[in-house]
C-alpha cells in the first residue's frame, strides 16, 4: 500500500464518510480496505471505474468554492474534509493504460493495483481498485503539509475562481 489524499464529505453528526461525487450515497469507513465498485450511474462525469486520489498535495482547487474554502454541497449537515489514505499499489497499470484511447480502464477496474491518469490542465490522479482511509486531517495539519511542499494553494485556485466570475458575468 502507499500513501494519498482524497476529499471526502463527512456527515457532522455521524461523522460517517462519503465520496464526493460518485456512489456518493454509499459510507467509506476508516480504517478498512475498501474495494472500488463500477458504478454505472455518473451522469456529467467521464467513466473511470476506481478510486480516484491524488498523491502529492491535499489540494483539489478545482473543487474549491468561489471563496476559496471547500464547502460541502450537501448542506449545513455536512463538511469537505481531506483524509490521508492508503491504496493499493501492487500491479501499476500506468502503462497499459497510457496505450488505451482514453488513456483509462472504461470497463474494469485496475485489479490488485492501479493507474496514474493524466486529466487536462497536468492534474495527476493515482485510480485505484482499494483504499483505506486512516485519518482524517486537521485543517492545520493540512495548511502544514501544504507549506512543507512550497505549494500554494490560493495560487493554483486563481484561475479556477477567474472561471468561476466569468461564468456569473
Amino acid at each position: 500500500m502507499n500513501l494519498g489524499y482524497k476529499l471526502f464529505e463527512r456527515n457532522k453528526e455521524t461523522g460517517k464518510l462519503y465520496p464526493l461525487f460518485i456512489g456518493k450515497d454509499q459510507e467509506t469507513p476508516m480504517n478498512t480496505v475498501v474495494k472500488a465498485e463500477i458504478i454505472q450511474d455518473h451522469k456529467g462525469f467521464a467513466h473511470r471505474p476506481g478510486w480516484h486520489i491524488g498523491t502529492t498535495v491535499p489540494s483539489a482547487p478545482w473543487l474549491m468554492s468561489k471563496d476559496g474554502t471547500y464547502k460541502s454541497k450537501r448542506g449545513k449537515g455536512y463538511e469537505r474534509v481531506w483524509c490521508l489514505v492508503a491504496y493499493n499499489d501492487s500491479i501499476d497499470y500506468t502503462n497499459m493504460v497510457s496505450r488505451l484511447p482514453k488513456k483509462c480502464f472504461t470497463d474494469r477496474l485496475p485489479d490488485n493495483g492501479f493507474y496514474l491518469f493524466r486529466e487536462s490542465g497536468n492534474r495527476v490522479w493515482v485510480i485505484t481498485d482499494a483504499i483505506q482511509v486512516i485519518c482524517i486531517i486537521p485543517e492545520e495539519q493540512r495548511q502544514h503539509i501544504m507549506k512543507m511542499l512550497d505549494y500554494d494553494e490560493q495560487a493554483e485556485f486563481e484561475p479556477y475562481r477567474q472561471a468561476m466570475l466569468k461564468r456569473m458575468k
